[in-house]
């Protein structure tokens, strides 16, 4: 047998450590940071644990670099949602629609945005850290988007800044409300047609509410 290539090692490395790095999701959203182990993620993952720690030294470099490349991606997604062409209004119903959908769809992920703010104090012992800066990083494309609708009268008049603040805060307690009315449901056995029906009458009023922020009066 031929001895891989390095391109091939490369391969392996970034599909192991996204193997582990999902398997941490899964993990946090069940236990939270200071209950979640290495062990916990590795068997999740279906792997060794002494893997794990050749590709993460320890519990905090492995879910500092999950709460990294999760803020990333969804920093990326808001950028690249809001600088769509078409309706304002539109845009911000979307993506209102689609980060509320994800809860049901993929409840580990939300569970993780959820409750990580609670925990980031633990990543980042070693050297100062405000979530805060990300927070303004994460709403500007939203303030710019609101910004724009002001202009054309797409969008009430009002502090762009601090409207994209309360638009995302009605869309967070609208998913926290969304994941917590789907456990509900599954633990009373609800019908599957009954939940779904449920489940998308609640999206609805979720988007709307969110929607009631920024739109004209």
């Amino acid at each position: 047998m031929s001895p891989r290539t390095k391109e091939q090692n490369e391969e392996i490395r970034k599909q192991r450590t996204q193997e582990i790095l999902a398997a941490a999701i899964h993990i946090y959203s069940e236990k939270g940071y200071a209950a979640s182990e290495i062990g916990d993620v590795a068997e999740r993952a279906g792997l060794a644990r002494g893997l794990v720690y050749h590709y993460f030294k320890s519990k905090q470099a492995l879910f500092r670099e999950l709460y990294e490349s999760m803020m990333n991606r969804t920093e990326q997604f808001t950028k690249t949602h809001f600088e769509q062409e078409g309706s304002v209004l539109e845009l911000f119903g979307g993506y209102a629609l689609a980060v509320c959908r994800q809860v049901l769809e993929e409840p580990s992920v939300s569970r993780f945005y959820m409750r990580i703010s609670m925990d980031v104090h633990y990543l980042y012992t070693d050297e100062p850290f405000s979530p805060f800066v990300w927070m303004k990083r994460f709403l500007q494309p939203m303030a710019a988007a609101i910004g724009k609708g002001i202009e054309q009268s797409t969008i009430r008049t009002g502090d762009a800044n601090l409207m994209a603040m309360q638009f995302w805060g009605a869309v967070s307690h609208g998913m926290n409300y969304l994941d917590k009315l789907q456990q509900q449901l599954r633990a009373e056995e609800t019908a599957a047609s009954e939940t779904k029906q449920q489940l998308e009458q609640v999206l609805e009023q979720v988007v709307e509410s969110a929607l009631a922020v920024v739109k004209p009066a």
